[in-house]
């Protein structure tokens, strides 16, 4: 049962949204922590500088009284899977009979595994930063346990739920030879969205570019030698 405690709590909450989970009328919930610092990540502001945090019972309170008006609750950050106690958070959110989707970077799959064989979540979205070689300079950290990433990878790939993998294209980062660096991690993988990048006031750097949409393409069509599908969003 939820409890009324701050220091484990969410510290931003989108109250609508019908982009963060397609066909699902939602609510996000933001999660402070965050083992990377992507230098154009839009939630920067949110994992630097946010130290408010929304008691827990305010936001089931919350989802008590959309309930039939909200199809889902995405659970994103930062890195949701580093909040503590997020386990018991989500048996709160399912007990109400919600959806759950996860946004991860994969860094922790033990716990998505966790999440999945506990049937508390119902669609993962997982980051795919860049090329291993440039994962590090992407995810703006020294280093990056790749290992880690390329086992919540296989997770997703052999686990039967729901998901996807996502791309956030910036010019600054990505280039078409980073390309087959992204297809050799994913490769045979159901999905890819390449999204645009938009340089937004909560940007933790200043000053990067998106990725054209002629270039986009040219991507695609390098990653469609690896993976099934692949789609550009926002474009």
């Amino acid at each position: 049962m939820y409890n009324n405690g701050m220091a484990n709590d969410f510290v931003g909450l989108d109250k609508l949204s019908v982009l963060d989970y397609e066909d699902r009328v939602s609510c996000v919930l933001f999660s402070k922590a965050c083992n990377f610092r992507c230098p154009f990540c839009h939630n920067g502001l949110t994992v630097l500088e946010s130290d408010e945090t929304i008691p827990w019972n305010e936001v089931m309170e919350y989802l008590k009284k959309r309930k039939g008006m909200l199809d889902a609750v995405v659970v994103s950050g930062g890195e949701p899977t580093l909040l503590p106690g997020l386990i018991d958070k989500l048996k709160d959110i399912k007990s109400l009979g919600y959806e759950i989707k996860l946004d991860t970077n994969g860094t922790n799959p033990e716990l998505v595994k966790e999440y999945i064989d506990s049937n508390l979540i119902d669609y993962v979205a997982m980051d795919i930063k860049n090329s291993e070689a440039k994962y590090a300079l992407t995810a703006g950290v020294k280093q990056v346990d790749m290992e880690s990433i390329k086992k919540t990878i296989k997770l997703l790939k052999e686990a039967g739920i729901a998901y996807e993998f996502r791309t956030t294209l910036v010019n600054e980062f990505h280039d078409i030879n980073d390309m087959d660096g992204i297809g050799e991690l994913i490769k045979g993988a159901p999905i890819l969205y390449l999204q645009k990048f938009v340089d937004r006031e909560g940007c933790i750097q200043k000053g990067l570019h998106e990725v054209d949409e002629e270039t986009a393409y040219r991507f695609k069509e390098v990653l469609l030698k690896y993976i099934d599908k692949v789609e550009l969003r926002g474009y």
